[in-house]
């Protein structure tokens, strides 16, 4: 890609975002906080970008579930991100590369409906996600979509294949994995066109490979089954770790969101301002907002002080024993 002045002011304000980002290794900071009020991470969080979308979405008189706090910072950032695409006008490839990403949290709602019929979106408006969960046809799902002014290109081509298909005739789990190859190939195929690096490419294998895993190990638990043979994909040091606290799924469950992004954020950190760089920020802030929704939700539902700051720490004990 022949890249332009804007995507140059683009790529640098991108870092720039990076460096105001609650990644991983910045766990400490939530651990640093003396007292957990609503004002005290408010204050904490002054410095990060994430703090504008607190303020302005979140209070503590108004309780949310942790998908509804995830929700509303996931849409608040969206809304800023494209402001600032407006305004700085990089190439069409980095909006390509933007709107695909998006994309993936309505793969996320429609898998979530179909697999376990969730009431609670995370993307999808509530009227969108109640006519895909009452859609009894493979027609009606894609009506819906068509309709909802989304970014689900890629999911509408591939349920296009399952037309004249009653749901209920639907082989879920191979339909998924049908959709996340789908928008991993895109996704990979809009990051080449933009000029992302072997590295950034590399990313994107890691975060397919979890997809697999993630699907297993949420069925394993929920069955009771073993989850080890859909761990081939890993490096020996992803699947030891995953094997090491298999015991425990509320320590899986933050594994299974902090592998892949530690994978990226391993090797894109040191990337000079470029495509790379985009890509190293959409997947850490995904981390950073499901930290600051599971912090929050334990605020609103009356979780001790004392247990949220040891909560918090075991989260930075858990990154630190991970290989970097």
């Amino acid at each position: 890609m022949l890249q332009t002045n804007n995507d140059e002011v683009f790529f640098n304000r991108v870092r720039l975002h990076l460096h105001k980002t609650l990644t991983p290794s910045r766990v400490m900071v939530l651990r640093e906080v003396a007292t957990y009020t609503f004002t005290d991470l408010l204050t904490t969080l002054q410095n990060f970008e994430a703090s504008s979308c607190v303020a302005r979405e979140l209070s503590a008189e108004t309780p949310l579930s942790r998908r509804g706090i995830y929700s509303r910072l996931l849409k608040c950032w969206e809304r800023v991100l494209r402001d600032e695409i407006r305004l700085i006008k990089p190439s069409d490839c980095m909006k390509d590369v933007f709107d695909l990403y998006v994309s993936r949290y309505v793969l996320n709602d429609l898998t979530g409906i179909l697999s376990a019929g969730v009431e609670e979106t995370t993307y999808l408006s509530a009227q969108a996600a109640e006519a895909l969960r009452e859609a009894a046809e493979v027609d009606g799902l894609l009506s819906t979509l068509a309709g909802s002014g989304l970014n689900a290109g890629f999911i509408v081509d591939v349920l296009e294949k399952y037309r004249g298909f009653r749901v209920s005739e639907l082989d879920v789990r191979k339909l998924v994995e049908e959709l996340n190859s789908s928008f991993f190939r895109r996704l990979k195929g809009v990051l080449s066109a933009s000029g992302a690096s072997s590295r950034g490419l590399g990313c994107v294998d890691s975060l397919e490979g979890f997809e697999g895993v993630k699907y297993a190990v949420r069925r394993s638990i929920g069955e009771g089954g073993d989850f080890r043979g859909a761990l081939t994909r890993l490096t020996p040091s992803q699947r030891e770790a995953l094997i090491k606290h298999s015991s425990d799924p509320h320590t899986l469950e933050f594994l299974l969101v902090t592998l892949p992004v530690n994978s990226c954020h391993s090797v894109l950190r040191s990337m000079p301002p470029s495509t790379d760089t985009f890509l190293h920020y959409l997947t850490v802030k995904e981390w950073e907002f499901q930290a600051l929704s599971y912090v929050f939700y334990l605020m609103y539902i009356g979780y001790p002080t004392d247990m949220i700051r040891d909560e918090v720490g075991r989260w930075l004990r858990l990154y630190e024993s991970l290989p970097k």
